[in-house]
């Protein structure tokens, strides 16, 4: 998209173009531009949930941690005190 947006830059700074042609890839120019912005919004959005996902992740591998720290706890408790 961004070599788009360039290839119709340099067609609009051509002087042998007609002023319909370079009003038409002036839209075009302009219709880019607006989906780049766009498309930036959004990688920007899922980057930030990819990281709070990520921080989630971090969390609940702690909290299965201390989980599983503790079911060994308990285990090595039953194995000593048979009744």
């Amino acid at each position: 998209m961004a070599a788009s947006l360039k290839r119709n830059e340099e067609f609009a700074d051509n002087n042998e173009a007609s002023t319909a042609d370079r009003k038409a890839v002036q839209s075009e120019i302009s219709r880019l531009k607006a989906e780049l912005e766009n498309l930036a919004g959004e990688e920007q959005q899922r980057q930030t949930a990819e990281m709070e996902a990520n921080e989630q992740l971090r969390i609940e591998q702690a909290k299965l941690g201390t989980l599983e720290s503790r079911i060994d706890r308990l285990e090595k408790e039953l194995d000593s005190n048979p009744h």
